[in-house]
């Protein structure tokens, strides 16, 4: 069972869609996945709901939800051995709470590779350097995989605003980042809202099928290029 988290040291970053975003991957090559939300706003299981609502879910994602502030080290250890041993996942994917906790430290050990959504603002770059030196410190340990920036809510290429384009060249010359980006369009921004996009598809005409179509070709790149650093990082590291 394969370990991706996504990790930020403030809300709204993207955490949520980015893990969406790689669960409708995974479900679209018909795989399995754990979905372990740690955000008190369980928006996985508003996603779930809505998707079984419209009859667009794919039953191979599994919600669960952990309270980070009451759920102990050693049930969140077990609970994430388990579901390994078990067989039943190819992935798992941890949505843990955008504050500093010693939660997220402990779930962070499971991870192969850590996500940490951005969008280029000032406070947001602020965070990143905090949040990426909890990682490296788990790193010095031997008890993390790799992590990348991602950025997410970015808008087309002729419309980002010049401000913008600085802050990502500086968070691109401090930080390892991420190829594919997420840009700032309806699909990603109401992704909750449209359950599973391969059955999204299927069941849908016309221009938003296209739409749909067109996301989930960002959902699978963003899985091949996080499948592609894992491969590196563990070459790196064996």
């Amino acid at each position: 069972m394969r370990i991706y988290a996504a990790y930020s040291h403030k809300g709204g970053t993207g955490k949520t869609t980015s893990l969406v975003l790689l669960a409708n991957a995974i479900a679209a090559r018909g795989h399995s996945a754990l979905l372990l939300d740690s955000d008190p706003q369980q928006n996985f299981r508003m996603w779930r709901n809505y998707g079984r609502q419209m009859e667009v879910w794919d039953e191979n994602l599994t919600v669960e939800y952990r309270d980070y502030e009451t759920t102990p080290v050693m049930e969140l250890e077990d609970f994430l051995v388990n579901a390994n041993d078990s067989g039943k996942y190819d992935y798992a994917l941890l949505n843990l709470p955008g504050i500093p906790h010693r939660f997220n430290q402990h779930a962070l050990r499971y991870a192969e590779l850590t996500l940490l959504p951005f969008r280029p603002t000032p406070a947001e770059l602020a965070e990143m350097g905090p949040a990426l030196n909890a990682i490296e410190k788990l790193k010095d340990d031997g008890e993390v995989g790799a992590a990348r920036v991602l950025f997410t809510m970015i808008k087309a290429e002729s419309k980002i605003p010049e401000v913008w384009r600085d802050y990502m060249s500086e968070a691109r010359r401090r930080f390892p980042c991420m190829e594919t980006i997420i840009r700032d369009s309806t699909i990603f921004s109401d992704i909750l809202m449209r359950g599973t996009l391969h059955l999204n598809i299927k069941k849908n005409n016309g221009l938003g099928k296209y739409e749909v179509s067109k996301a989930l070709e960002i959902c699978d790149a963003l899985l091949t290029e996080c499948e592609a650093i894992v491969a590196q990082h563990e070459e790196e590291n064996s």
